[in-house]
């Protein structure tokens, strides 16, 4: 994927063919609305076309003729054509000769004035330096979608013809049949440089594969690979959006550096174009959510809480959460695109879950899943494009029913959000409130117990892919037992489940910190042995921190040698997971003040 815009020249061309194709052909119910008198007064002071537009003529309305889109067409967000027939029929061979005559010219044309200096820019520079450099900057970024003679304001488009009747009214948009026209957004020349070469798109494209798709896998691999390979797609605004976010989130930071890198910042730049534009794709999403990890997983916040804010919202609005919806994306024409999409959501619901884990009090941003709502297949045949021929595995299904480790994530963080909610719900009568909490303790404690079994069987090549789940339950417990495990929290007269519920959280902190820990070695013994740091889940820090915090407790507490070597072993992985996450450092700042603390107050 050469920084050139000779392929992208044709796909516009193509998708320009296809756009003017379906106007003609396509929409034939669109809603009536009448020209009111003021329309029509006003009308009369601006220039007029010589006869009303095709599609009002078409379907016999009645046209306000206004230049350069009448009343009606820009109402509904549709293309209007003041041109004096509709050609219906294919080009002839003299125009198509024509056409084609016309189109080398203007490829001469570019190639002569503007693509020698784009090349030069792009092959003076690695990606590497392309990514630390001035020309890669926000600044130069911004200035490549900046038309000539404008520096001062963005492109920004023209008025939206996005169909405002799917919001206002979604069954009279469901009822009329419209479709969403996805427009074609010109890829700026500055993330083209900032991809690289072909050869260095290639390797970071592999690179994500093998480390960050082996915990985190929505994106669809052979999906990818046939678009890519297809001569016919050529590679739009929404594949370079998520490209980048690719490579942001799968890049590993030079020691020192902070996380905001010109990257982050570009991409940043880059999604916000493509929003204001209307580019609404599975691929924005996609690149939005993994905008949303590589936040999280640096601690970069706010930001990190408003972008998976965000990626809620639009996978509400593109209908990724339930099928009885208004769909924003076309209907899905493979099993591997369909199961794409319910990784996506799943991805929304699991980071909105892990991110309110140690936010407490507020609500989630996605909807609550269904128990039938289906949970993602095998993650290998998947990737492969194969289907399994075996019963979709519900969300309500039984935990003895072997699943894939991202199945197991999304079990895990489902679980995880029934927590929070417990928690933060100061309404449930007591009785109902300390069984429901039992509850969560048993079903938590059956799936923990299971994944670890499960994890002896793993490929050992692929990676601790069930660490996250692991993870995510060890999280939830330990939240859930820290409500529950201090006796200043006991309500006076309450059953007697809560005295119950108060033993299991005291034992269970215990309990789970140790498997904590064992998880912490498992994790170094993997890097030590060659991984690397590159399969690293940031979903993992989370629950090795509040071990720590909770040995740091227990020292306080007792002040005996061994919480102390043990809180010393999770201070140190978490040292370890700071040169790949850099969130994992500001939970070691937390310990160490509360080492401070402890030690002040002894001396």
């Amino acid at each position: 994927m050469d920084s050139n815009i000779e392929p992208a020249f044709q796909a516009q061309l193509q998708q320009a063919t296809v756009y003017d194709s379906q106007q003609q052909n396509g929409f034939n119910h669109e809603p009536h609305f009448d020209i009111t008198p003021q329309e029509q007064q006003d009308t009369s002071q601006q220039q007029l076309a010589a006869q009303a537009c095709a599609s009002c003529r078409k379907q016999k309305r009645k046209c306000d003729k206004l230049i350069p889109q009448c009343s009606l067409c820009q109402r509904i967000g549709r293309r209007c054509d003041y041109s004096e027939e509709n050609r219906v029929l294919p080009p002839s061979a003299e125009e198509f000769t024509s056409l084609r005559q016309e189109v080398a010219e203007l490829k001469h044309l570019l190639s002569s004035n503007v693509l020698p200096s784009a090349r030069a820019n792009a092959s003076t520079k690695s990606s590497s330096d392309v990514s630390m450099s001035n020309d890669s900057s926000p600044a130069n970024f911004l200035s490549s979608i900046i038309p000539n003679g404008q520096s001062q304001q963005p492109a920004w488009p023209a008025p939206s013809s996005f169909p405002s009747l799917f919001f206002l009214d979604s069954s009279a948009f469901e009822y009329e049949r419209f479709q969403i026209q996805v427009p074609h957004i010109r890829v700026p020349p500055g993330a083209l440089a900032a991809l690289g070469s072909s050869a260095e798109l290639r390797l970071m494209i592999e690179n994500f594969f093998s480390s960050v798709h082996t915990y985190f896998p929505i994106v669809s691999k052979i999906r990818l690979y046939q678009h890519l390979a297809n001569p016919l797609h050529e590679p739009g605004a929404e594949v370079a959006l998520l490209f980048m976010a690719m490579k942001l989130v799968s890049t590993e930071l030079p020691e020192g550096s902070p996380p905001q890198t010109p990257v982050y910042q570009d991409v940043k730049s880059f999604y916000t174009y493509m929003e204001a534009q209307n580019g609404f794709s599975i691929q924005m999403l996609q690149g939005l959510l993994l905008i949303s990890l590589y936040e999280y997983g640096h601690g970069i916040y706010p930001a990190a809480y408003l972008s998976i804010g965000n990626a809620a919202r639009l996978g509400h609005a593109m209908g990724l959460h339930a099928r009885d919806v208004p769909q924003m994306l076309p209907r899905c024409t493979t099993w591997t695109e369909q199961e794409e999409r319910r990784r996506v959501w799943w991805a929304v619901l699991i980071l909105d879950r892990i991110s309110n884990i140690g936010h407490r009090g507020k609500p989630f941003a996605s909807a609550e899943p269904s128990p039938d709502m289906h949970l993602p297949t095998d993650d290998a045949a998947w990737d492969r494009g194969q289907m399994l021929a075996a019963a979709p595995l519900s969300l309500s299904a039984s935990q003895t029913i072997r699943a894939s480790s991202f199945a197991r994530a999304c079990q895990s963080v489902h679980l995880a959000g029934k927590v929070c909610r417990h928690i933060d719900d100061k309404t449930t009568p007591l009785d109902y409130r300390f069984e429901e909490a039992l509850q969560l303790h048993r079903t938590l404690k059956a799936l923990v117990a299971l994944l670890p079994t499960e994890a002896e069987g793993e490929d050992p090549t692929a990676g601790p892919t069930l660490c996250s789940s692991m993870a995510i339950c060890y999280s939830a417990l330990l939240t859930l037992y820290d409500a529950y495990g201090c006796s200043e929290r006991l309500v006076p007269d309450a059953p007697e489940t809560q005295l119950i519920m108060q033993q299991e959280s005291i034992q269970g902190i215990a309990e789970i910190c140790e498997s904590v820990l064992l998880l912490c070695r498992k994790i170094r013994q993997r890097i030590e042995l060659g991984e690397g740091l590159g399969r690293l889940s940031p979903m993992t820090i989370e629950c090795i921190y509040e071990a720590g915090a909770s040995y740091a407790w227990y020292l306080r507490e007792t002040s005996e040698p061994r919480y102390a070597e043990k809180l010393a072993e999770v201070s140190q992985l978490l040292r370890l997971c700071e040169r790949r996450w850099r969130v994992a450092g500001e939970y070691i700042s937390v310990i160490e003040a509360t080492e401070y603390q402890m030690i002040s107050a002894i001396r």
